[in-house]
């Protein structure tokens, strides 16, 4: 297999190198294979012959000279959502249960990637920049690998997040605003190109779980839209080695009310977004003000003939409520906002209620016990008593 990076908007090319992040021109990279030898059937018989997991998809993915790090990771539940179907009128919803990776994210899927690639190029430490879910991931693989890890947290972080990557032993830094200087460190930010490439298997598993049938809509929030586009990206490519016979797929992209700067742009028309300085950063992990894959995700919703959907935050903590009790998902806000997006889809006629739908739950509920609380608070009745015990666990 032969691999190359190019540039998303002027399709200039690069030599593989982890190191490279962003073209010349300030957009975000891509990675492109060149698979020889098998195709269509013989591939899926190779993949199929490996165990469940991120490195089954090995021939779409940047070989490792070693061994892969890993915790685990891929390999997830897609569950057949009946109860919840009913309640929102679809004969046909499914669940990619992302929940499930090791740190309770599908960043982990990248952190495998990247940290395998970067361990195996010499890199001697990662950062990060983050408020949450990254922190955690790559601290975590960054502990298997063996690599020290530094994480650059800012103002609004997670509390439980933060705590985990510190349970992990990665060194904390703290930043009143974005650092444009930070150490000596591979920084992995999930636009990376080979943590995309990582990303992206959860599609590549919604395929093969479906028969290597596509589904006819999936539901993905969206931050900086690395995820969206990490599907798109697995889509394309399996269509063009024959792993799919039509990529009829359409991707709807979902953002909170608060911050939504691709749904503005989508609804408006443009192939740009446009920066937010005004964003309400209340579900962090979904709230990126100038998400630089902003242009890319635009083209990817708008080939894939899907939609940008905005929800509000109350819809969203609705959401949680609605997926735990008739599916047993625990879901954080950022993951159950792609429930509250596919009901506003249904009620506007964007999808018919016989279409097989995906949602990608990507992160579990345990991981944001804030949130839990309010949801506690706003769907049991007063006269319910909890010991304070139980409150401060909340």
């Amino acid at each position: 297999m032969e691999s190359r990076l190019r540039c998303a908007r002027c399709g200039k090319a690069y030599p593989p190198d982890i190191r490279l992040r962003l073209c010349e021109c300030g957009s975000p990279l891509l990675l492109i294979h060149r698979i020889e030898g098998l195709r269509g059937s013989e591939l899926k018989t190779a993949m199929g012959s490996r165990p469940p997991g991120v490195w089954r998809y090995l021939e779409l993915l940047p070989k490792p000279v070693g061994e892969p790090v890993s915790l685990g990771e891929g390999g997830t539940y897609l569950q057949r959502a009946e109860r919840l179907g009913r309640e929102l009128g679809l004969r046909n919803l499914y669940l990619k249960n992302e929940t499930m990776n090791p740190t309770g994210s599908f960043l982990d899927r990248g952190s495998t990637v990247e940290v395998t690639i970067a361990l195996h190029s010499g890199i001697g430490c990662l950062e990060c920049i983050s408020k949450g879910n990254l922190a955690a991931s790559v601290s975590a693989y960054a502990v298997k690998a063996g690599i020290p890890c530094r994480v650059h947290v800012l103002p609004g972080a997670e509390q439980a997040k933060i705590l985990q990557a510190l349970a992990y032993d990665a060194e904390l830094v703290y930043s009143s605003k974005k650092p444009y200087h930070l150490g000596d460190g591979h920084l992995v930010e999930p636009y990376n190109p080979f943590f995309l490439d990582g990303l992206k298997t959860s599609t590549l598993e919604i395929l093969e779980q479906l028969g290597w049938s596509p589904p006819d809509a999936v539901f993905i929030t969206m931050g900086t839209g690395s995820n969206l586009t990490a599907a798109w990206k697995a889509l394309s490519e399996a269509e063009s080695i024959g792993l799919i016979e039509e990529n009829f797929t359409r991707l709807y992209g979902v953002q909170a009310s608060g911050c939504a700067p691709i749904v503005e742009a989508f609804k408006m028309g443009l192939d740009e977004v446009e920066s937010r300085k005004d964003c309400k950063m209340i579900f962090p992990d979904i709230s990126e003000p100038s998400p630089i894959l902003g242009s890319t995700v635009l083209k990817a919703i708008r080939g894939s003939g899907g939609s940008a959907i905005m929800v509000e935050e109350d819809e969203i903590l609705k959401s949680i409520k609605l997926l735990a009790k008739t599916e047993g998902i625990l879901a954080e806000p950022a993951a159950a906002a792609s429930i509250a997006a596919l009901k506003i889809a249904v009620d506007d006629g964007l999808i018919d209620r016989s279409e097989r739908v995906v949602c990608m739950i990507t992160g579990s509920g345990l991981k944001d016990p804030a949130s839990m609380r309010e949801l506690f608070r706003l769907n049991y009745p007063k006269h319910v008593r909890v010991s304070g015990t139980k409150l401060k666990i909340l």
